[in-house]
């Protein structure tokens, strides 16, 4: 019979490297990225350190919009972002996500408005969430669109907006006043004000995002702003992702990947943890390769909604299984394991769809019958 000695944990090339390899110039400029070990908490919600953030990750945006042309490779980018430093990543892909939806419309300003925002120092985020998972239990919609005159009167509260105090221009979604089926996104500048941006909230995780609420208070867009609509299901009609997309499982991955090569880095002095590590780093290799075929065959080959269910899971089951592993250090306030914790819950809220949400529901509601060793 062969022998096929096992692999040890300690002979692995790191996830980095693996993510980083293919664009040598991008891994410079992500190696550059806040690390947890020199940011072990970074929570600051000021608008001085928000600003500081987004003029910190300007360059590197432009640089990854103009260098990378296939989704595979963006989704690679924000993934070795994410292992470097899951905020900054999650603030690019809101930036990303705005001009995608852009990028799609058939309005004409829409070049000249991707061309503003393609400038280093001119930041966009989106505002579309309460079309698909916030605010879903309310009767009226969270932004109303009513025609005016010379467009639309914009009213409502956008709940969850990215960067929200320090962006010049928002993507938000809006259903008519009329008739709630049919939805809207616009281009919103920010220097009205009737758009009124409330403080950046204090969250588990991720508050260095300066994610807030963003009031709208009648302020009046014309078709020159309208970018998709008025059409039932605005964000499919725009030909982006919904709710639970790759760029969120991406993100998962990324931050599980960090904390894989974290164990893996503890199998050097702790060997019977080469067992578990190999068994996660397994799991994240079929996940990745999963995502890169998603992105390319447009998920006619690949189940997103159950991808990103398995990569919720793996990065809980690392996270908590790095914090295991640290015992009482990992139970520190300020270790990396309590902060990872923290971090991979933001994956059970952000962008999730309610069949995903229920499937966690049904995880962990599930209890094997306890087995009576009694006499």
């Amino acid at each position: 019979m062969s022998q096929n000695p096992k692999k040890s944990a300690s002979n692995n090339v790191r996830l980095f490297d693996q993510l980083t390899s293919w664009n040598l110039e991008l891994r410079d400029l992500i190696e550059d990225l806040k690390t947890p070990a020199q940011a072990p908490d970074d929570q600051s919600t000021s608008p001085e350190s928000i600003k500081d953030r987004l003029n910190r990750l300007g360059s590197l945006v432009v640089i990854e919009q103009s260098l990378l042309q296939r989704p595979t490779d963006h989704l690679v980018f924000y993934c070795a972002a994410a292992y470097r430093s899951l905020t900054d990543a999650f603030v690019m892909t809101q930036r990303h996500a705005a001009l995608r939806r852009i990028s799609t419309s058939d309005n004409p300003e829409a070049q000249a408005i991707i061309a503003e925002h393609s400038q280093v120092g001119r930041w966009i985020s989106v505002g579309i969430s309460h079309l698909t998972t916030s605010r879903q239990h309310v009767r009226e919609p969270s932004v109303l669109a009513r025609r005016s005159l010379n467009g639309w009167t914009v009213s409502g509260t956008v709940p969850w907006v990215t960067a929200a105090s320090c962006s010049h221009a928002l993507v938000i979604a809006a259903c008519d006043s009329e008739e709630f089926s049919k939805q809207y996104l616009f281009y919103l500048p920010m220097n009205s004000n009737k758009v009124i941006c409330g403080p950046s909230m204090e969250l588990m995780a991720l508050s260095a995002s300066g994610t807030a609420q963003v009031d709208l208070l009648g302020v009046e867009l014309t078709p020159s702003e309208l970018l998709h609509g008025p059409c039932e299901n605005v964000l499919t009609a725009s030909h982006g992702s919904g709710a639970g997309g790759l760029q969120t499982t991406a993100l998962a991955l990324g931050l599980a990947a960090r904390v894989i090569d974290a164990i893996q880095e503890k199998c050097k002095w702790i060997p019977d943890l080469a067992v578990f590590e190999d068994s996660f780093c397994t799991r994240w290799q079929e996940l990745f390769e999963r995502m890169k075929l998603a992105s390319v065959t447009a998920g006619t080959q690949v189940d997103q909604g159950e991808l990103r269910k398995d990569a919720n899971d793996l990065v809980l089951r690392v996270s908590q299984a790095s914090l295991s592993i640290d015992k009482g250090a990992g139970y520190l306030a300020n270790s990396l394991a309590s902060k990872w914790v923290r971090e991979s819950m933001f994956f059970l809220v952000w962008s999730c769809p309610q069949t995903i949400a229920t499937k966690h529901l049904c995880d962990l509601s599930r209890f094997e019958t306890a087995i009576n060793l009694g006499g």
